[in-house]
């Protein structure tokens, strides 16, 4: 059985079996991870997983777990992030009733005129 040798914040290197490892396996390689419950403290570690690391497990017996990433995780974003005030103002937006006008910049239709 393969000795496969890892760290743990709190306690140091530990060692583990391929059983004793989760190796997740993303459509990019910027989303592989592994974990393991380290045998001392018994906290759950999450790593990231380069190439090379991924290699090594799988060549230590680690039988990989495939996952699905999607592509919007990997986008680009601008902007500062959402504040519980922006899902507020959201919120009060969807609150009324011409809200998806609003949303597509859409100016209100005219009243009818009465008598013509």
């Amino acid at each position: 059985m393969t000795t496969i040798k890892a760290t743990c914040p709190a306690c140091g290197e530990v060692a583990l079996t391929a059983e004793d490892i989760v190796l997740r396996i993303a459509s990019v390689d910027e989303a592989n991870s592994y974990g393991f419950s380290c045998p001392r403290c018994s906290e759950f570690i999450q790593k990231p997983a380069d190439e090379r690391i991924v290699h090594l497990l799988l060549t230590g017996g680690v039988r990989p777990i495939p996952v699905h990433v999607p592509a919007e995780v990997l986008e680009y974003k601008e902007g500062p992030p959402i504040t519980h005030d922006d899902i507020l103002a959201f919120h009060e937006g969807l609150e009324g009733e011409r809200w998806f006008d609003e949303l597509l910049g859409r100016k209100p239709a005219a009243p009818p005129r009465l008598g013509a």
